[in-house]
């Protein structure tokens, strides 16, 4: 039997602890025990306030002060009027009553519209590529030009490393090719693309696998353009800011009617920045010749005058051509249901806006618009006219057609647009004045007033606000001279297209036909009439030549000529020119060139000359001097060069009564004029000055001879020498050595009497 001992067993003896064993001291002097920093004695308890103080970290923050918070981390023109109402409350009613504002009004209504928006624009990154573009995107609304632009140039350096890396792969394969390989490289930057709510150009072709490598690398030259992304940035950047103004209340008809201020400014900012470019570059033609640009743009359809002008040509062409036929007209309104307006006309919130743009409303009337002449078309209804898209005091396009059609489709027309325009959301029209606003018929009454009366007004209104400068605006009551501008600022921010016609000929046919007026040319049978039509601006007489306004397309009589070429931009497509136009039954033998002159935009000369003189071609003692006066001759001379002179030479004169402004612009001169001459002109600068200060005193033979010295060793030589010389005695002008040096050498010299000489070109140009 086993014996097993009982009781307790001897324990574990105990590790090693300060003061059960020998104290270590060290086997070296860095190893040795040290005093203590702090004693025990010395240590502070922890406090109860201490531990009171951490548990307060983790407490809620005061709901009021996170509204707050997040009010202002919005966008500063989104938060200035609403920080400004928190304060203002704050010292005129309290705090309580500035939390009560932010708890109720910011939190409950504004910051769910603004965070609606918000979501939109939000990108879905899938791949670890765009991580470093994710914050970036987020903070769009809060970027200037100058980061916009920072972040184009790194977005094309990202896909253009991508593109090479994905190449180098394919390429690496055992199989692979080169046409593979681009069309790969771009499939994946264009995935990459399309992960920051940008198209891809060319998507399509590539997911229907049909892409050739030849437009693989098209679209990849514009994925990897830097003016390529600067352009879509610059679009979901104002955009975006302009959303989300109308989703904070800043548009409406009490506040600022169809744009905000900031969208108002920057395109009156844009369009002075535009006539400045217009007025700073001309045409020139192959021969030289120039012509004004800004003319050019003056006489063209980009002219808001003569663009309304033509619109109401158009209209009342079609209205002559239903008077002949004896057609019927209406005047449809067509308008987007409640959801799609973010403000009601008293400049309340609409609490049933779900956050649409109106680029997204736009979209939606077009979908109805299709809908519709499906429909017409099942049924045989066939119209033409014009459509007229304009904002509400919310920025919400809406939508005013004028259409004609045969009197017996009258009443199934207006059936088939009222049931597509009243279908969607059709429980909340529950009242006339409601269907009223949803879709809306006016028949043409020619004892009220013409067809073209009808939309006269809406046309004016979208452009220029010519002849209502009596008149106010429905929605804002504001005069709709001032409107004209935030309309069109409206559809600029939007890229809306305000003008459509619908049906009729095609009007860039009619423009080209009109350029050959006052020109004397033999035209074939089928092009005569158009053109004789067109060139009466007769709206009516050309859309009959063309076959009449349901003409299809592909039976028209007279077409434009285009002239292709190939690699004709910065990314390799082929661009299509017009050059005039064709008759289709008469073959190419019928094309008429309608634009026989290539212009290139270069910057205007200067016209700080009056006169030049053309110095070279002459025999030495006269020269064949021709003077061509500027500002006179419409077209500036071919010969004259906008270079910059070689030197600049020219002796400021200062008058005894100059003002210190003067004196000060004198002195930066003269310095300037020292530091651009050489050792020898500043010599003989000095004894220049020398001379002036020596006059009326009787001066010694030595500096005479010394002078004559200095001339004879400075004086110029040459043919221009001469040829300038003769002109200036001529005039009754002597030169001294190095005024005719400096001229020689293309310097600028004023000889004291108003006129300041420089030559240039072999030109001397005279200004004053």
């Amino acid at each position: 039997m086993t014996n097993h001992s009982r009781g307790r067993s001897t324990p574990t003896p105990p590790q090693a602890y300060p003061g059960n064993t020998e104290t270590f001291t060290g086997a070296y002097s860095w190893n040795a025990p040290r005093p203590a920093i702090a004693t025990a004695a010395g240590e502070k308890q922890i406090s109860e306030d201490l531990f009171s103080r951490f548990s307060q970290i983790n407490e809620p923050i005061p709901r009021a002060r996170r509204v707050m918070r997040r009010l202002e981390s919005l966008p500063h023109y989104i938060r200035r009027y609403y920080t400004q109402r928190v304060e203002n409350i704050k010292q005129n009613s309290g705090a309580k009553r500035a939390n009560s504002y932010l708890i109720n009004s910011i939190e409950k209504y504004l910051l769910p519209r603004v965070d609606c928006v918000i979501e939109q624009y939000q990108i879905d990154i899938r791949s670890h590529v765009l991580l470093p573009f994710y914050d970036d995107f987020r903070r769009i609304p809060y970027y200037g030009k100058r980061e916009i632009k920072r972040l184009a140039y790194r977005l094309s350096d990202c896909m253009t490393g991508e593109f090479i890396r994905e190449y180098d792969h394919q390429m690496g394969l055992p199989d692979g090719d080169i046409e593979t390989a681009i069309v790969s490289g771009y499939g994946y930057i264009g995935f990459l693309t399309r992960q920051l709510n940008t198209s891809a150009p060319g998507w399509g072709l590539y997911e229907s696998q049909t892409m050739t490598a030849d437009e693989a690398l098209r679209a990849t030259a514009r994925i990897e353009s830097p003016s390529w992304w600067l352009r879509r940035l610059k679009h979901i950047h104002d955009q975006w800011r302009e959303h989300l103004m109308i989703a904070a209340g800043y548009v409406h008809a009490k506040s600022a009617s169809y744009c905000s201020d900031p969208a108002l400014k920057e395109w009156q900012a844009q369009k002075k920045s535009n006539r400045e470019f217009l007025q700073a570059f001309e045409l020139e033609d192959e021969d030289g010749n120039r012509i004004s640009l800004v003319d050019k743009y003056d006489g063209s359809i980009a002219n808001p005058a003569i663009r309304r002008c033509e619109l109401m040509t158009r209209m009342r062409g079609f209205e002559d051509i239903a008077e002949q036929e004896n057609l019927a007209g209406d005047f449809y309104t067509l308008t987007a249901p409640s959801k799609f307006h973010s403000m009601h006309n008293s400049g309340k919130r609409n609490h049933k806006w779900r956050g649409a743009s109106p680029r997204q409303t736009q979209k939606y009337l077009c979908r109805i618009w299709s809908q519709v002449r499906a429909a017409w078309k099942r049924a045989g209804i066939r119209v033409f006219g014009f459509r007229v898209a304009e904002p509400h005091h919310d920025e919400t396009p809406h939508w005013h057609m004028l259409l004609f059609m045969m009197p017996a489709d009258i009443e199934l027309a207006r059936d088939i647009f009222c049931t597509y325009a009243r279908w969607e959301d059709s429980e909340e029209l529950q009242s006339q004045e409601a269907l009223k606003a949803r879709f809306h018929v006016v028949p043409i009454d020619k004892e009220l007033g013409s067809a073209t009366g009808y939309i006269a007004k809406y046309i004016s209104k979208n452009i220029d606000g010519y002849a209502l400068d009596d008149e106010l605006d429905d929605e804002s009551g504001k005069p709709l001279k001032e409107t004209a501008k935030r309309v069109s600022a409206w559809a600029s921010r939007w890229r809306i297209r305000q003008f459509q016609q619908i049906g009729g000929a095609p009007v860039t046919v009619y423009r080209e036909l009109r350029r050959l007026r006052d020109k004397e040319l033999r035209l074939f049978p089928e092009i005569s009439p158009a053109q004789v039509a067109a060139d009466e601006g007769n709206w009516a007489g050309y859309t009959l030549a063309q076959g009449g306004p349901l003409v299809a397309r592909k039976d028209l009589r007279v077409r434009l000529n285009y002239d292709i070429t190939e690699n004709g931009n910065d990314y390799g497509d082929n661009v299509s020119r017009i050059t005039g136009v064709f008759a289709p039954e008469s073959g190419s033998n019928s094309i008429i060139y309608t634009r026989t002159t290539t212009y290139k935009i270069v910057p205007k000369i200067k016209a700080d000359a009056d006169f030049s003189v053309d110095v070279q071609g002459g025999p030495p003692p006269l020269g064949v001097l021709s003077i061509t006066v500027r500002g006179s001759c419409p077209q500036p001379e071919k010969s004259v060069e906008s270079t910059p002179p070689a030197a600049e030479f020219s002796y400021p004169k200062l008058s005894k009564n100059a003002t210190t402004k003067q004196i000060k612009r004198y002195h930066q001169q003269t310095s300037q004029l020292f530091e651009d001459m050489g050792r020898k002109e500043r010599r003989e600068l000095a004894e220049r000055i020398r001379n002036d200060g020596d006059k009326g005193k009787k001066v010694s033979d030595n500096r005479e001879v010394k002078k004559a010295e200095i001339a004879a060793q400075y004086q110029p030589v040459g043919k221009l020498a001469d040829q300038v010389l003769s002109f200036l005695r001529k005039i009754g002008i002597e030169p001294e050595p190095w005024e005719l040096r400096a001229l020689v050498m293309g310097g600028k010299v004023d000889f004291g009497n108003g006129l300041i000489f420089n030559t240039f070109s072999n030109k001397i140009a005279i200004t004053k």
